[in-house]
């Protein structure tokens, strides 16, 4: 884990330049815009999606059914808008199973937590450099406590793997010991709260905790350290063990990307709270709308840029170009650029600014 870092990155799975490959995972919108910025009219683009076939059934009413396959398409067009990035098309590969598909149009519908693969005939070097980028864009790890009567994990959890950090044994008398039980719970959590410092202290990062464990124990622990830990997210969940199998359930199940996911809204939400703050003050640190944030950005004054996907979907076409040359020049002058998702509160209360909207290094005079 690297220390520091503030946002999840797309990860290259594959990058053969010599035949002009790139195998990607998509995890969020921040890459759907990055993948918007490198995918050309004339690439190639292989990803999974469905279509819908012509069946049998009576002539005048043949029956159609949606079938999940993969596809390789000649990119037309490509599309950025809240729902995701819709790369449109001509079919050049497909199962050889499934007849008049081939040269036919079709969209593929990329979304957050999608495979694909981008054929280009030559890869300019300024978009290898953004995918890698990307890429070194460090994910925010979550932190895991497990526990339960016997033994407890921290373990911390990025991208494809877990780490552990530390296990701490118990030996809990039982309920009917009461205080001879809350003094061993005591040094227990003591343990476990010392070891979770330790970790944090090591990644540097204000990072979500998720505690979890079967019974009432997980909620005892974090009733104790969330007052240890100011500012920092704990959140219980309900999984059936404490220790590692704890920690790897709830990889498993799903609730940690759920906490994950809530963590980047609550993260989202919060800059745009310091957005509307720097506009209720007098010190001329935010900008907003398209005429005021490009002129910031045209002096490297913005240090982090809103933008509500909505207004990139809905936007003519020359004030798209305008708004994609505001991010261009944020993202060269090392701003920070973060999309919002308009269906999401913090995304509607930026479209009341038009959509776009900056918190900037220095004032810039109107």
């Amino acid at each position: 884990m690297r220390k520091g870092r503030e946002e999840r990155g797309l990860k290259i799975l594959g990058l053969d330049l010599k035949h002009g490959s790139a195998r990607l995972y998509i995890e969020n919108l921040d890459d759907l815009w990055h993948l918007y910025n490198v995918v050309s009219p004339g690439d190639l683009v292989y990803a999974r999606t469905s279509r819908e076939l012509k069946g049998g059934g009576e002539a005048a009413r043949p029956q159609s059914r949606r079938v999940s396959m993969t596809l390789g398409i000649r990119v037309k067009r490509v599309e950025f808008g809240g729902r995701g990035l819709r790369i449109l098309g001509v079919v050049v590969e497909a199962p050889e199973r499934y007849d008049g598909i081939l040269g036919s149009h079709h969209t593929l519908n990329i979304q957050p937590s999608t495979v694909l693969r981008l054929v280009k005939e030559e890869w300019p070097r300024y978009q290898v450099e953004r995918l890698r980028k990307a890429s070194e864009a460090a994910e925010k790890p979550v932190v895991i406590v497990s526990l339960d009567d016997e033994e407890a994990c921290i373990g911390l959890v990025g991208g494809f793997r877990v780490e552990v950090k530390a296990e701490v044994k118990a030996r809990l008398p039982g309920k009917r010991e009461a205080e001879r039980r809350g003094e061993a719970l005591k040094k227990y959590f003591s343990q476990i709260l010392q070891a979770l410092e330790r970790t944090l202290a090591e990644i540097g990062e204000t990072t979500p905790i998720a505690v979890v464990g079967p019974g009432f124990l997980k909620e005892e622990f974090l009733k104790y350290a969330a007052g240890r830990l100011k500012g920092l997210r704990l959140q219980a969940f309900t999984v059936s063990s404490g220790g590692l199998p704890g920690v790897r359930e709830a990889i498993r199940s799903g609730v940690l990307l759920k906490f994950a996911r809530e963590s980047r809204l609550l993260e989202e939400a919060k800059l745009v709270e310091e957005f509307l703050a720097e506009v209720a003050s007098d010190r001329g640190l935010a900008a907003y709308g398209l005429e005021a944030v490009e002129k910031a950005a045209s002096y490297g004054a913005v240090e982090r840029l809103l933008v509500v996907d909505r207004l990139l979907r809905e936007a003519e076409p020359e004030k798209r170009r305008r708004i994609e040359e505001v991010v261009r020049m944020v993202e060269d002058r090392a701003g920070r650029v973060i999309i919002l998702s308009g269906e999401q509160e913090a995304g509607e209360k930026i479209m009341g600014f038009g959509g776009l909207a900056a918190l900037l290094r220095f004032r810039v005079e109107s």
